[in-house]
């Protein structure tokens, strides 16, 4: 048994058949372990994986007198788990995990900010990453620059995309399920008061018309306020639409 990568599952596969070299009587099974991720900007990237075995081939050989048949045994089946609740971690187990992701946090986010910097200097902004909070599953991130404008990007398009970027490089090192939160000069305040304003002239223009508005698309973090802010609105409902990155808030009358 021997393990092959490559770019591609074939590229991996040829690998294995030319370094194992199998006889005419032979032949390679094969497995397959990782399929290949491109990955974006660095983040993600992994080639492919195969497991390769050398097995020889079976030759078939004519029966000269007939054989009981015997009958194939069932799989034994294993006993469910007798509760749930073996499966449920106590507080001691979630203290310990927490505080585990919590150092996995702290040692992962300073390569974060190293990346969020030479990422932007590619880009031509100089910027300064500062941690401003980190907590086991929190990160907040100030983006320090004298170039907000293009850190923000329109419509907040450049910092989001860089927010979502952060999230897959923390989950990519083994920080579990950590929100990381990126912000230069208020934004995200500025931001949430701009989204609150939006979200009710659209509610307006929906009673007004009675006909539904289909909002540009917007982080999860926005949407899941627009919906927090008409929840209590006995003439709309809002809903999701769409799939990442342009998933988008739909805003309807009520039936």
């Amino acid at each position: 048994m021997a393990v092959f990568t490559g770019t591609t599952i074939e590229e991996a596969k040829e690998k294995a058949r030319t370094q194992l070299k199998p006889t005419v009587n032979q032949t390679i099974e094969f497995a397959v372990l990782q399929q290949p991720r491109h990955g974006f900007l660095g983040i993600g990237r992994r080639q492919a994986q195969v497991d390769a075995v050398i097995k020889d081939k079976e030759i078939a050989m004519p029966s000269l007198e007939e054989k009981d048949e015997q009958p194939a045994k069932e799989p034994e089946q294993k006993p469910a788990s007798l509760s749930s609740a073996e499966d449920e971690l106590g507080p001691a187990e979630i203290k310990r995990r927490q505080q585990a992701n919590l150092k996995k946090v702290q040692a992962t986010s300073k390569e974060l900010v190293e990346y969020l910097r030479t990422v932007f200097k590619e880009l031509g902004i100089a910027v300064e990453p500062r941690i401003i909070n980190l907590e086991a599953h929190d990160l907040k991130i100030n983006l320090q620059t004298e170039e907000n404008g293009r850190v923000i990007g329109k419509h907040g398009r450049r910092i989001n995309a860089m927010e979502e970027l952060s999230n897959i490089f923390m989950d990519y090192h083994g920080a579990a399920k950590v929100n990381v939160e990126l912000d230069t000069s208020n934004y995200r305040e500025r931001r949430q008061e701009a989204v609150h304003n939006l979200a009710q002239k659209a509610a307006m223009e929906v009673v007004a018309s009675e006909k539904a508005v289909f909002m540009d698309p917007m982080p999860a973090r926005e949407r899941k306020q627009i919906h927090h802010e008409l929840e209590n609105n006995h003439h709309v409902k809002t809903y999701s639409h769409g799939r990442e990155p342009y998933r988008s808030i739909v805003i309807a009358p009520q039936d």
